[in-house]
């Protein structure tokens, strides 16, 4: 049929009545799909526990799921908190989707979810608790949103896959092992209020290249960047007083750290097994005194 023809047919009753039957074919069946991929699952995949004014998802009931749409409400109270422990070592779960009501992750939910690859923190949360995410070994990246104040010790640990993460501006505090072994993170940003560096904060973080140790940073924990072989150059701020032990250990790469005046304590290990640094400071300094101790080579800036 010419094109002409078909023009004619479209502009006929029956070709306008079968043009109309296609849209609307066409917008039902996007309707299913947008239903489909949208739809929360039933709270009876899942076990929970319900007060007056809120609802706790504590566990997965139907354990054949594999993508996880929470539901944002239960018996009409929203659903606000992922308890402890409640999804982990769930091993078949890929990808979660929480709800936008949501406020808390639990301790160790998502522990031991080897196969989870991404999840969703929505923007109501406000705290991730310790282990939350530890040993999620197909997590690649994560979004956190500025509503978080309280990320936990361990809450990444392990996370082997992870290359990537953005800290809130209202995290005032990086707990003790958050990211230790996430031995793919090439890139954090640690925000300019944060006050403390937990113990082991980084350790074992082989492809962070590049760190940014804030102002309000006071000390420098032990073996806070253990192990964090790409590291080039760190600046220790003014307004750090001491260095724990190891806390540079085998920082293989590391070529040079300047360390202030007001760094006034420098633990034993601290930059053991560095091959390749060179100190920066200031002549007379416990920077100086720390570094001919312990035959780093020093110069003044």
């Amino acid at each position: 049929m010419s094109q002409d023809k078909v023009k004619e047919a479209a502009k006929s009753p029956k070709g306008k009545i079968a043009a109309i039957c296609s849209v609307v074919v066409l917008l039902a069946i996007a309707g299913i799909l947008v239903f489909i991929f949208t739809k929360s699952d039933s709270p009876k995949d899942y076990s929970y526990k319900l007060t007056v004014t809120d609802a706790t998802i504590t566990g997965l009931e139907n354990k054949g799921l594999e993508s996880l749409k929470i539901p944002s409400s239960i018996d009409g109270v929203p659903v606000t908190k992922i308890g402890e422990n409640a999804f982990a070592n769930c091993t078949a779960i890929t990808s979660v989707k929480l709800p936008d009501t949501l406020t808390t992750i639990g301790s160790t939910a998502f522990d031991g979810c080897v196969s989870l690859e991404s999840i969703n923190i929505p923007n109501s949360t406000v705290s991730i608790g310790s282990g939350c995410f530890s040993g999620c070994i197909s997590l690649k990246s994560l979004s956190l949103p500025d509503s978080v104040t309280e990320i936990g010790p361990f809450a990444f640990a392990n996370c082997t896959e992870l290359t990537k993460i953005n800290i809130p501006d209202g995290v005032t505090q990086i707990s003790t092992k958050t990211f230790i072994g996430c031995s793919k993170l090439k890139s954090v940003n640690i925000p300019e209020h944060v006050a403390d560096i937990g113990g082991a904060a980084f350790c074992n973080c082989s492809s962070l290249k590049k760190i940014t140790i804030p102002n309000y940073v006071t000390h420098i924990a032990a073996s806070a960047f253990e192990g964090c072989s790409s590291l080039t150059k760190v600046e220790i701020p003014k307004s750090v007083t001491g260095i724990s032990s190891y806390a540079f250990y085998k920082c293989e790469g590391l070529t040079r750290v300047d360390i202030p005046l007001t760094v006034k304590d420098i633990q034993g290990h601290a930059f053991d097994d560095c091959p390749n640094l060179t100190i920066y400071g200031v002549k007379g300094s416990r920077a100086e005194i720390y570094a001919r101790a312990n035959n780093i080579p020093f110069k003044e800036l």
